[in-house]
């Protein structure tokens, strides 16, 4: 009787067990909760609008809020340190090719992107474009490239931030143009269109989104694209490398947008992370919307990113050392 007892209870005990570590191991589904994507850079600039397009169509899928986060500072690097040491796998992160320059344009970085970030999609890719204030004499980009020879550190470019793409497309292009045109950082790509507007800078190298409606308008002039090819959105606009010639024919500097998660998301997340927001840009409402500001949408695999990534981290590397640049 006594060893009937103890079988009955052991049993009961093992099945328990059992049952119970088949609860705690059972991954709970994602999301469970709001989903918030961290965005480095501020309201209106082209990254920002990109991310509250996209947010809608995540929540719509996932059956949960998705916000967007504006975190300012430090070329994105103050948004990415919160995504890199937060627990929280429904935080992610939206960031541009800043990200890549920063690992190694700054030496003391609190994150370690190979390390603390996981990388999720490339979203986007699209052209930056010069634009000048149309109150200045150059009306080209020869003619850009030409003054500022003739009058070296008299003008003066906006950016995002310091580290942005836009900034350092900028120093890419004093370089391979043989010129010196003086950085004017500001917190947004907004502020600093509107800073040349207002013709307290010269020259701004623009997101395609930030800078089309007032090239449409006639309040900015597009002197060149930095893609390798021109943009449909602005098909009479040459690219810098066709201004450029023999002096950097393969001059190329697109400004990409990706998503990267938590160090503490599975790989089963960002799988379904990145295959959900691939679905998403494939929408025929966000392709309108996005397509109409002259954005390529992309929604890349996790493999495929981090290969782009790496690569990116690569490039930016070389040009750094050889330029030695530093943080201003």
């Amino acid at each position: 009787m006594k060893r009937s007892v103890f079988l009955g209870l052991g049993f009961a005990i093992f099945f328990g067990a059992m049952n119970a570590h088949a609860q705690t191991a059972a991954p709970k589904p994602w999301p469970n909760k709001t989903v918030k994507i961290i965005s480095g850079l501020g309201p209106g600039s082209s990254m920002d609008l990109v991310a509250r397009l996209i947010a809608p169509a995540l929540s719509e899928q996932w059956k949960q809020p998705v916000i967007v986060d504006n975190r300012v500072g430090a070329a994105g690097n103050v948004a990415a340190g919160v995504v890199a040491h937060t627990d929280d796998d429904h935080t992610l992160l939206i960031a541009q090719n800043a990200i890549t320059i920063s690992a190694s344009l700054y030496p003391k970085l609190n994150y370690d992107l190979k390390k603390d970030l996981r990388l999720v999609t490339q979203l986007t890719s699209m052209p930056l474009v010069v634009l000048v204030n149309s109150a200045q004499p150059f009306k080209t980009i020869k003619e850009l490239i030409d003054y500022a020879k003739q009058n070296p550190n008299q003008l003066n470019f906006s950016s995002a931030g310091i580290g942005n793409a836009d900034h350092m497309a900028a120093e890419l292009f004093n370089a391979k143009a043989g010129i010196s045109m003086v950085h004017v950082p500001f917190t947004s790509g907004a502020l600093a269109l509107n800073a040349l507007m207002a013709g307290s800078v010269q020259v701004y190298l623009a997101g395609l989104p930030v800078g089309l409606p007032q090239i449409k308008a006639g309040k900015v002039l597009a002197l060149a694209v930095t893609t390798p090819q021109r943009s449909p959105a602005l098909a009479n606009v040459p690219t810098v490398a066709e201004a450029l010639g023999a002096a950097s024919p393969d001059f190329a500097m697109p400004l990409w947008y990706g998503v990267f998660a938590a160090p503490t998301a599975s790989d089963a997340v960002v799988r379904q992370i990145s295959a959900d927001i691939s679905k998403a840009l494939k929408s025929p409402e966000l392709q309108t919307k996005i397509g109409a500001m002259g954005i390529d949408l992309v929604g890349s695999t996790p493999d495929a990113f981090k290969a782009f990534v790496y690569n990116d981290m690569n490039l930016w590397s070389d040009i750094v050392r050889a330029k030695n640049l530093k943080p201003e």
